[in-house]
């Protein structure tokens, strides 16, 4: 009696090819549904009375910001954001939104046309480093943006505040750190860049950050969202 053959090299890379696919759907798909069902637990549903601070919540794409007065009482972000650092310096702005995410995506990504296989790997599997976009307006705001408001306790601002210095980057002299890209078009009339902590992926986005802002500072937020679509589905609810 013949023995079988063995399966071919070829059979068994083909099986193990499926079995890899395979894997990278499921994971999808997993990921996909943490993100959903995550989004819709309410964590962090505090109400302090004296709410009489306003920051909002600037949804651009699908990016969100926090939107403060350039300047109040607790804080004056120009110490930490100088408007200098911007090509217009334009001294009239009166409002900053403050927002984190990839510095190899914000550096090299003007337009998601930009986007190349590289920097969409090195940016959503944690081989690269963060930053912090700041962007500066006048009292009238892009009207493509969403925007809702967050109504703050003094304690809560500056748990608010404090959570962004944090995430800063500082230099020895503990100033923030100023970064200029080398293209040139990710660089607007009222945008400016500085190196920040941690490390951005796919379980830490730019509005996974968000979100950990409204927790630090005492404001409803989501268990957890990669998404900007889960943090205001807990404000219009």
């Amino acid at each position: 009696m013949k023995n079988k053959q063995k399966p071919s090299f070829i059979k068994k890379s083909f099986r193990f090819l499926i079995f890899l696919v395979l894997i990278f759907i499921s994971s999808v798909l997993i990921y996909i549904a943490c993100a959903f069902f995550f989004s819709r637990i309410t964590v962090n549903k505090q109400y302090e009375k004296n709410a009489i601070h306003t920051v909002y919540l600037m949804k651009s794409g699908i990016h969100i910001d926090f939107l403060f007065p350039i300047c109040d009482e607790f804080k004056d972000w120009q110490e930490e954001f100088p408007i200098s650092n911007t090509r217009s310096k334009d001294s009239t702005y009166k409002k900053i939104a403050i927002g984190w995410g990839s510095k190899d995506f914000y550096m090299n990504t003007p337009t998601w046309d930009d986007l190349t296989l590289k920097i969409f790997l090195i940016s959503n599997f944690g081989l690269g480093s963060s930053a912090i976009q700041v962007k500066y307006y006048t009292d009238t705001l892009p009207k493509d943006s969403k925007i809702t408001p967050l109504k703050l306790s003094n304690n809560q601002y500056k748990k608010l505040v404090k959570y962004i210095e944090t995430s800063l980057k500082r230099s020895k002299t503990n100033n923030s750190s100023l970064i200029l890209p080398k293209n040139p078009k990710v660089l607007t009339e009222n945008n400016s860049f500085y190196d920040a902590k941690q490390t951005y992926s796919l379980l830490l986005t730019c509005n996974t950050w968000i979100n950990n802002g409204l927790k630090a500072s005492g404001q409803k937020a989501c268990l957890w969202t990669p998404d900007a679509g889960g943090i205001f589905y807990q404000y219009e609810k």
